[in-house]
């Protein structure tokens, strides 16, 4: 590995979150690291993000750029995700996974990263260092209430298969209710808090309930922790991000955050 004033940081995926992340590399990591390539199914995407920012990016296939870079940041799709695991294998690379859910469906990524580092932010929740501290102890129960306006539900294939209709709803309406796996399986672009609070807990008892509230304007997550250490309760409304609504401004800055933490030698937090 290079030294981490030499150390080449990849993008996968220029919406929200990669852009704001490109952003923050070219202006708060200089002399520690540098953006070296970046890449989007949608090559137009990655050549408007390259011009915005100082030091121009390697526009690369996926690919190619997992093979370039040290440091790599998903921030794209859980399939996605799921090739970057598979192509890194035990090669020495740091990966950060946004699509959470692609860890919780294919745990053998963690157990093979023998050589590899990956990397989890926070995302669009907190907490997640006391989660995993409580880990240690005795977590008994966790449950995970998020509440979205009803158009960030709209096209889901569960939603769909279910025939649940949305549109113009008068009150509440709770859509689902089970485990994170299955969160995970019906709603993979709409619930990786939900996979991050598994990873982080190691636990098997948490349940997921996902609302549909006509009277919200952002997402909300509502988390509840109990544990023979310690209870906690949780409650995060996000702000939209001005890039993309669907995305937190929180997601963004917890990416931001963790890169902060990985390049520096002051750490606060667990």
């Amino acid at each position: 590995m290079r030294k981490t004033d030499n150390k080449k940081i990849g993008i996968v995926g220029c919406g929200a979150i990669g852009e704001g992340v490109a952003r923050y590399i070219d202006k708060k990591l200089q002399g520690k690291a540098y953006l070296w390539a970046i890449a989007d199914r949608v090559k137009e995407k990655a050549g408007a993000l390259a011009k915005q920012l100082s030091r121009t990016p390697k526009i690369l296939d996926t690919d190619n750029l997992i093979k370039e870079v040290d440091l790599i940041i998903e921030a794209a799709s859980q399939k996605c995700a799921e090739h970057i695991l598979k192509k890194i294998g035990n090669r020495t690379k740091e990966v950060i996974i946004l699509s959470v859910g692609a860890l919780v469906k294919n745990p053998r990524f963690i157990q093979d990263a023998s050589r590899a580092k990956i990397y989890v932010p926070s995302g669009a929740i907190c907490g997640v260092d006391g989660i995993g501290a409580l880990a240690l102890g005795s977590i008994r129960r966790i449950s995970l209430i998020t509440s979205k306006p009803p158009r960030g539900l709209l096209g889901a294939e569960y939603i769909r298969r279910k025939a649940i209709r949305l549109e113009g709803i008068k009150k509440e309406k709770v859509v689902f209710v089970g485990s994170v796996k299955e969160a995970i399986r019906y709603f993979p672009r709409n619930i990786n808090v939900a996979a991050t609070l598994l990873l982080a807990s190691s636990s098997k008892n948490v349940r997921v309930r996902i609302v549909a509230n006509p009277h919200i304007g952002r997402n909300v997550h509502r988390i509840e922790i109990e544990a023979k250490e310690a209870r906690v309760s949780i409650d995060i409304e996000n702000v939209p991000s001005n890039i993309n609504p669907k995305t937190s401004t929180l997601a963004i800055l917890s990416v931001q955050y963790l890169l902060k933490k990985i390049f520096s030698s002051f750490k606060i937090g667990s």
